[in-house]
């Protein structure tokens, strides 16, 4: 159902939080780590935020925020032997959905607006059902969200039992099934309403973050050959175009909520395909709609150059790459310092040469015979360019999977080009020996054609693919996928 990853109340924090905070009251938390910076507002009245818990006292309760994935601590308080606390401050707290958290190391969410001058009253026994503000229509609101999401999703989660023990294709399946539905429409009525009662305001935000978009009817002639399939099309077509509908990309406050980079993570992940040209495009147009609110823009050009920085998915390091050039190295990036300004440009030098489309830069190595050997003049309607070392462990089980693939697709053009990493010849040669390695072995044991920064060696094995006119087509591909690359380039 569409609302399985909204929020669920009364959650327990990890216990690193709050001891953390209990010994180090006085550190700093900044988010330097997550290469995004805030700044807090100033304002004459700042914060008040009475806090009244019962059956709690004498102790400490922390407040902290969302931001993303993680949380952070803000403040701290004092709970009397009466049960209240006072969080005060003297300048405004970045807008967000923030949590208190109590010794048992449960907690309660709520939201910071403009108004940042309210009373919570709850019992430390039921954190949620018991819990009120007085002076906040907006997060008496929220908590009333709350309290329905939770009913919700403690009936859902029966129904699915019930769902798992019926019988398949019954009318008794078919009844849970529609109970189901019912359930998930009632949800979509709320956010609608509450998106209607609370036009403007943080919460609505929230709500409309969390709501899908609605497809609308699409128009598939009669005489179509796959109607299923051009449904799919043009559902993908529409999600890949309005995603983004719902969500206020300019409210700065969604950064420190749980829904807004999963929302953004779902759509680079799940809705678009994984091609590194259409991540390019849509990260653009993404960042774009950003712009205005610069607290955002910032967030979305840093979440996004995070991302594809280690991206797992080949070609992905030419997103960003892409990324750093627009976002970063032309200026845009006014928050970082010239020092990792530097770091980012060195590592785009480091990956632009290697890419995937681009020609493999050329090299002129010393085989295992003593002869050079120039890459460019290797002949091969597929090539691999395997960077290894006898001592390398996974290189121990991936050496001899390549020499059974070459084997097997040598006289139908693949050539292979293994580039040695190490010094130790003596090594080199009697493992290419005894393991008859017949491909092309070369070795650069002084570094002068600088391999290890053209094609981006921190590790070995590496494998490159590359066309019968050296252009790269694959990189850093595991050898459990490489034969399957060669047979849909070969045939």
């Amino acid at each position: 159902m569409a609302y399985e990853t909204c929020y669920i109340p009364n959650r327990r924090t990890n216990h690193h939080l709050f001891h953390q905070h209990l010994h180090k009251m006085k550190r700093i938390l900044a988010f330097a780590a997550l290469v995004f910076a805030t700044t807090l507002t100033a304002c004459s009245q700042g914060y008040k935020i009475d806090v009244k818990i019962d059956g709690l006292k004498d102790t400490t309760i922390i407040l902290g925020y969302h931001f993303g994935e993680k949380k952070f601590v803000s403040d701290s308080a004092f709970v009397d032997s009466k049960g209240v606390a006072v969080f005060q401050g003297d300048s405004l707290l970045p807008g967000g959905m923030y949590l208190i958290i109590l010794p048992q190391h449960t907690y309660f969410d709520f939201l910071l607006g403009d108004n940042q001058r309210f009373s919570i009253t709850t019992s430390a026994e039921n954190l949620t059902n018991d819990l009120k503000f007085q002076h906040s229509k907006e997060n008496s609101a929220f908590a009333d969200y709350q309290r329905f999401m939770s009913d919700k999703q403690q009936k859902m989660a029966e129904l699915r039992k019930q769902l798992q023990a019926v019988a398949k294709n019954t009318e008794e399946e078919q009844k849970i099934i529609d109970q189901m539905n019912l359930l998930d429409t009632e949800v979509k009525n709320y956010w609608d309403k509450v998106i209607n009662d609370n036009p403007g305001t943080f919460f609505a935000n929230i709500i409309r973050t969390l709501k899908p978009i609605e497809f609308p009817a699409f128009d598939i002639p009669e005489n179509t050959g796959n109607p299923d399939s051009l449904k799919w099309v043009m559902s993908y077509r529409y999600n890949q175009q309005h995603y983004f509908d719902n969500i206020a990309l300019t409210d700065d406050r969604l950064i420190r909520t749980p829904f807004l980079q999963n929302r953004i993570d779902n759509y680079f992940d799940r809705v678009l395909l994984p091609i590194p040209d259409t991540i390019k495009l849509y990260a653009d147009k993404v960042i774009e709609k950003t712009r205005p609110n610069d607290k955002m823009f910032q967030f979305m050009v840093s979440h996004l150059l995070s991302k594809y920085q280690n991206h797992s998915i080949m070609g992905m390091d030419g997103v960003f790459v892409h990324l750093a050039e627009k976002y970063y190295l032309s200026g845009d990036a006014t928050w970082l310092s010239s020092e990792l300004l530097t770091q980012i440009a060195n590592r785009v030098n480091e990956l632009k040469p290697n890419l995937i489309g681009e020609i493999a830069p050329n090299f002129r190595m010393m085989d295992i015979n003593g002869k050079m050997r120039e890459l460019h003049d290797v002949k091969g309607k597929l090539i691999v360019l395997y960077f290894w070392e006898p001592g390398c462990s996974h290189c121990k089980k991936v050496t001899p999977q390549l020499k059974d693939i070459y084997s097997r697709y040598k006289q139908i053009g693949l050539e292979v080009v293994a580039v040695y990493t190490q010094t130790e010849m003596d090594k080199w040669k009697e493992y290419v020996a005894t393991n008859e390695l017949n491909w092309i072995n070369v070795w650069d044991p002084n570094r002068i054609t600088n391999y290890h920064k053209l094609y981006d060696i921190y590790s070995t094995p590496t494998l490159y693919i590359l066309d019968a006119n050296k252009k790269i087509i694959g990189k850093r591909i595991g050898i459990e996928s490489l034969e399957k690359f060669i047979q849909e380039e070969l045939y």
